[in-house]
């Protein structure tokens, strides 16, 4: 999970998605919907059913390129940043590498850290096309849903990516469309079984910043302190808007390969 960068555009896309939002949802804050190359991704081979067998069947896939760009870890002609070979993850403090961010799970070798991130997506997604089949949802026909799904499972707790068909679903029937449902789907996604927004905790009295919103707290952090400063800290507006602030970015990344791809 790496910082966004600085300056992002806040576009009429975004006023219009607040206005359908605030239509459905009391009390939800405002969003808006929004690196050095070296070489290009390649790698392990697999594959699954139907048109999902293109999406992380290698390391040179969609999926894959997708997920690395919204980590910042790639750019979307396939090209690495810096941060591919090493970043120290702002959330807690771990070393990644590789196209996922792997949490050092593959050591200092990067050949492991890329091989760890496939294995770890591949073996996922047969849970997930079924999460989103539970709730009448075929993968193959919402192909950029279901990588934000992978994206979750990728970034943050089990839990958030379990939840987003469910919230996917919901943003649907409640009129959403596009980029529009897939973000609201993947701030709601975060809820805990309390139904209260969870991502990290913070003790600003003892300096402890853990998770997005230890990100989001941070007051070295301007970039998301400029952006939240109106709202009370861990009230239920700052959780969202943190949240959706870190989301809008990886939905746009996964926007713009899918973009170009297709």
């Amino acid at each position: 999970m790496n910082r966004p960068p600085l300056g992002i555009v806040w576009d009429l896309l975004s006023t219009l998605f607040l206005t359908i939002v605030s239509a459905f949802v009391v009390g939800t804050p405002t969003i808006k919907l929004v690196s050095s190359t070296v070489e290009s991704i390649s790698g392990i081979s697999a594959s699954y059913s139907g048109r999902l067998n293109s999406l992380f069947a290698n390391n040179s896939s969609i999926g894959v390129l997708a997920i690395c760009v919204a980590e910042g870890n790639c750019e979307i002609d396939g090209s690495k940043t810096q941060n591919y070979f090493q970043n120290i993850d702002p959330g807690n403090g771990l070393i990644n590498r590789g196209w996922c961010s792997d949490q050092g799970r593959g050591g200092t070798n990067l050949a492991h850290a890329d091989t760890g991130c496939l294995r770890r997506t591949q073996s996922r997604i047969p849970h997930l096309i079924q999460r989103m089949k539970r709730v009448g949802l075929n993968p193959e026909q919402y192909l950029e849903a279901f990588v934000n799904a992978n994206d979750l499972w990728n970034q943050a707790s089990p839990r958030v990516s379990d939840t987003f068909p469910t919230a996917y679903r919901t943003a649907l029937n409640r009129g959403l469309q596009g980029h529009e449902a897939i973000l609201w789907a993947r701030v709601e996604a975060f809820r805990d079984d309390s139904g209260e927004l969870s991502a990290g905790n913070i003790n600003m009295e003892r300096g402890v910043y853990r998770g997005l919103f230890g990100i989001c707290a941070n007051p070295q952090n301007t970039y998301y302190q400029s952006r939240l400063q109106t709202y009370p800290l861990m009230s239920e507006r700052w959780r969202w808007s943190c949240i959706a602030l870190d989301q809008k970015r990886r939905v746009k990344a996964i926007q713009s390969v899918f973009t170009v791809i297709y």
